[in-house]
């Protein structure tokens, strides 16, 4: 895994320059956004990944399983005003200085399945929570402008902001399934993710970030994105979600099979 940088105000051209050579260079880069600069994590083929691959990948699960919510949840509960936000200022730079490490050093080499985490034997503090909603690849980097801008305003008018660093995906184009949201052509994802320590303020965040989403092409994916309505799937999906649920009708006319959930969804 390489990892190229990429600050999102200044510098427009070369931030798109950045992803379309990390997009060129790799099967399915990820982007990891802290503050206003974006890291692309490239992934390249290795047969094995040896011992220092495995030790790699111990590393990383015991950062995602019990690490970086839990000190995320700590600086929200424990601090306030200017130290909590020197605390998150610190916890960026540390962050950004592992990226960092690891581009000096040729990166991690890990296998697909190495990066499974397993939660069930991780305590709720040191567990977090996201949204997922996908963006045209040809607009990326206003979307990712504009999202920044729209975190930065929310937490002006609700003093709340997300805890953990911004995630991103890139989605090769694909129609085998009815519901792809990658369906119309190649897609960037904005994946907010949170350590909640207030239930009501970050579902208050999730219900705007489906407002801001919807207004830009967004395309949710329905089993992680809390809060989307019939409006946003059909606005999302058009004429496939039409067909999904005169599908899904057709084949359960009593609606045995459904859920409230997708019941309030369906056209």
């Amino acid at each position: 895994m390489s990892v190229p940088w990429v600050t999102t105000t200044p510098r427009p051209r070369s931030a798109s320059v950045t992803a379309a050579r990390a997009i060129a260079s790799a099967s399915a880069p990820e982007k990891w956004t802290l503050g206003r600069v974006s890291v692309f994590q490239t992934k390249k083929r290795i047969d094995d990944p040896k011992l220092v691959g495995r030790l790699q990948a111990d590393g990383r699960r015991l950062l995602w399983n019990n690490v970086s919510a839990f000190w995320a949840r700590a600086i929200d509960q424990y601090l306030d005003g200017p130290l909590e936000a020197l605390s998150r200022r610190h916890v960026e730079r540390l962050t950004r200085m592992l990226f960092s490490t690891l581009q000096m050093t040729g990166g991690i080499h890990i296998l697909d399945p190495d990066k499974t985490i397993d939660y069930r034997h991780s305590d709720e503090p040191k567990r977090y929570a996201f949204t997922f909603w996908a963006f045209p690849r040809s607009e990326w980097l206003s979307t990712l402008r504009a999202y920044l801008d729209f975190a930065d305003d929310h937490h002006k008018r609700h003093g709340f902001r997300c805890n953990m660093p911004l995630g991103s995906y890139y989605i090769r184009k694909d129609q085998r399934a009815l519901l792809s949201y990658s369906n119309d052509g190649e897609i960037f994802s904005i994946d907010p993710i949170h350590a909640v320590t207030d239930q009501s303020a970050w579902d208050r965040f999730l219900r705007e970030f489906n407002e801001f989403a919807a207004k830009r092409k967004g395309i949710p994916l329905l089993n992680q994105s809390p809060f989307v309505t019939r409006h946003h799937c059909e606005q999302a999906f058009g004429t496939r979600w039409t067909e999904f649920s005169t599908w899904v009708r057709s084949v359960d006319p009593n609606g045995r099979m459904l859920n409230p959930f997708f019941r309030d969804l369906l056209s």
